[in-house]
């Protein structure tokens, strides 16, 4: 049986070596170690702050106030004419652009462009609107004549006045409704036939309209006897 040798009784080299391997041996656990511990850190998941919305306060958000001077400007009401009937009478004949109508005076069937109000001789005629009296002359057809000239592109006429009126209005002269602009004469070639009358013509835009269509109800019962029973 060998005999066993204690350390201390072994040669120094052995020691030297032995004792430098063991420290070797340490210094690798302690390396092994701290960088398991540096692992395990760099493993630990990353807590992040959790992600809330505001909470509502119940504050209300004030809108944006809008530029009053960017506003658009509000565009004026238009204000739509009201006509009255140019004199007291009863249509005898309507407007017709699409049909004819016979003429008395000339005896055939022709259209015809405004109304005749048939009336006593000599009866005033007025202003059907406020306007501006922008003609006066002799038709050669529809005699003595007076135009005036209203807002909103609208004309009106009348004829078969009497001659003897051109006192009463001149051109340009501004007239309400109402004002007087003449009487009914005896003037108009075209229709000198039929009984006396006042030839009422209303043009909008340039374009021959029914005055009828125009003139307000209250007006056409009260002067034409429309709406009453007793139109023609």
């Amino acid at each position: 049986m060998d005999k066993k040798v204690k350390f201390s009784d072994k040669p120094l080299s052995v020691k030297i070596v032995y004792i430098a391997t063991l420290a070797i041996l340490v210094i690798c656990a302690v390396v092994v170690a701290i960088v398991s511990i540096a692992s395990s850190k760099d493993e630990t998941p990353e807590v992040k702050a959790p992600l809330t919305t505001p909470k509502d306060d119940g504050a209300q958000t004030e809108e944006p106030k809008e530029d009053e001077n960017s506003k658009e400007p509000e565009k004026p009401a238009e204000t739509k004419l009201v006509f009255v009937s140019p004199v007291v009478g009863t249509v005898s004949k309507n407007h017709s652009m699409t049909e004819t109508v016979f003429s008395e005076t000339l005896g055939e069937w022709r259209t015809h462009k405004g109304i005749d109000i048939a009336t006593e001789e000599n009866c005033a005629v007025f202003a059907a609107e406020s306007g501006v009296i922008s003609a006066i002359y002799d038709d050669p057809f529809h005699g003595r004549t007076v135009e005036v000239t209203h807002s909103m592109n609208y004309k009106t006429i009348y004829s078969n006045l009497a001659k003897e009126d051109a006192a009463f209005v001149s051109v340009g002269d501004k007239v309400s409704s109402g004002d007087r602009i003449g009487t009914v004469g005896y003037t108009a070639i075209f229709e000198i036939a039929d009984e006396p009358h006042l030839h009422f013509e209303m043009k909008a835009n340039d374009e021959f309209v029914d005055p009828l269509s125009h003139i307000s109800e209250d007006s056409k019962k009260a002067s034409l006897g429309i709406g009453t029973g007793n139109a023609a």
